[in-house]
């Protein structure tokens, strides 16, 4: 078969566009770092990195939730343990309180500090978090206590999926914490002993003092169960951030160029491009294409 000026032609232009569109690959490759730029480059490769994909942003947006819920956990312990420093002072109140010694106006004074010990207490009591109030269970958009110590959360507990074969509960019991339902009323027994120092009642003072050691028993049990509330999210966090890695690593496996490779192969296919065009001139030239 006699080969035409036109099939060379055409064979140039098929030698032309075919390594330009390797260059332009091989430039996309280098610059964005992906060797997958579109499902048909691979179509199993692409389907698995649809997958990974798709594992990675339901582990990021899992391990988000988790480190929201510890944030909170970590604040209500630690307002937990403010709140068992007041009581101390209640207590140390109730000791002074006691004393034979005090008259009126002494115990007086001691009231007015238990009060503001109090105070303080109720304000810790209704602390938010990222969810809203720490102690008010389920109804995180109102306070747990009112201005007289009444509480007006649930004990509904916030729950997470961690991964286990059901969800978690992470919040912190305002209920357990401070009101009857964990052993005592912990607002009331503040009351009580601010009115026996009020009083003068020494005996009612001194009353009070087993009420605040129960008190302390109560906060330090829910802080403590708070306290593992907390490892356990940690933990999760920890393994979610190493799940989050690998699947980075085994999408980048899939999906990533090695930049040495497309530099290469760039370069190489920009010095065929060149020679490509220098023999299409020729091929031209030779029949007198450039001639006017």
């Amino acid at each position: 078969m006699r080969v035409t000026d036109g099939m060379k032609y055409a064979d140039v232009g098929r030698n032309l566009a075919r390594i330009q569109t390797e260059n332009a690959e091989a430039s996309q490759q280098a610059s964005t770092g992906q060797r997958l730029t579109k499902p048909s480059d691979d179509p199993i490769a692409a389907a698995e990195l649809a997958r990974l994909r798709a594992s990675l942003s339901t582990a990021v947006n899992r391990r988000q939730v988790v480190q929201t819920a510890k944030s909170d956990a970590d604040l209500a312990e630690s307002t937990l343990s403010q709140v068992t420093e007041l009581l101390g002072r209640a207590r140390e109140l109730a000791m002074q309180g006691s004393n034979d010694s005090l008259g009126p106006d002494d115990r007086t004074a001691l009231s007015n500090e238990a009060r503001s010990v109090r105070t303080q207490m109720l304000g810790l009591a209704n602390a938010r978090g990222a969810k809203g109030y720490l102690f008010s269970g389920s109804q995180t958009d109102t306070t747990a206590f009112d201005t007289n110590g009444v509480f007006q959360g649930d004990d509904v507990p916030q729950t997470v999926d961690i991964g286990g074969s059901s969800p978690t509960a992470v919040s912190a019991s305002g209920a357990m914490a401070f009101t009857s339902a964990g052993g005592r009323d912990v607002f009331a027994d503040l009351d009580t002993l601010a009115t026996a120092l009020a009083n003068n009642d020494r005996a009612g003072t001194a009353a009070s003092l087993d009420n605040l050691d129960a008190n302390q028993k109560q906060i330090t049990s829910e802080r403590a169960r708070v306290g593992l509330v907390s490892s356990k999210l940690e933990t999760s966090d920890n393994v979610l951030e190493q799940l989050n890695l690998d699947l980075s690593k085994r999408q980048n496996g899939i999906g990533a160029a090695d930049p040495f490779e497309a530099y290469s192969k760039m370069s190489s296919l920009s010095q065929s491009l060149e020679r490509a065009v220098a023999v299409s001139r020729q091929v031209l030239d030779s029949t007198n294409y450039w001639r006017s």
